[in-house]
C-alpha cells in the first residue's frame, strides 16, 4: 500500500467486496502484535462490513458520516456497486482549498 500511495484497499471473495483493510489495520493489528506481515491472514485483520455512501450525496453528508462512525476510509458508491473510496485526507484537501479560495 505505501508503495503505491494509498491508505487502504478492498477485500474481495467470489467477486464480491467483503471488507477493507488500511494501515492503521496493519500497524495495530499485525506489527503492534508482534504478528509475521506474510503469514497473517487478511480477514483476520479486516474490517467488515464494508461502510458506504451513495456518490451523489453532499460532501458534508460523508464528513458527518466518517467523524460518526470514527473510520478514516469510506466506500462510495452508485446503485450499490463500488465505484470509489474517500478517506479523511481526502475531506481534508477538499475543505481546505474550499476554505482557501474563500478568503
Amino acid at each position: 500500500m505505501n508503495a503505491n500511495g494509498i491508505g487502504s484497499v478492498l477485500i474481495s471473495e467470489e467477486g464480491e467486496y467483503v471488507g477493507m483493510v488500511t494501515e492503521t489495520d496493519l500497524t495495530r493489528k499485525v506489527l503492534g502484535k508482534g504478528l509475521n506481515a506474510e503469514t497473517t491472514m487478511v480477514s483476520s485483520i479486516m474490517s467488515s462490513p464494508l461502510l458506504s455512501l451513495d456518490r451523489y450525496l453532499p460532501i458534508e453528508e460523508a464528513n458527518r458520516f466518517i467523524h460518526k462512525n470514527k473510520i478514516r476510509h469510506l466506500v462510495v458508491t452508485e446503485e450499490e456497486k463500488v465505484v470509489g473510496m474517500l478517506s479523511v485526507k481526502d475531506l481534508v484537501s477538499y475543505f481546505a482549498k474550499d476554505f482557501r479560495m474563500s478568503e
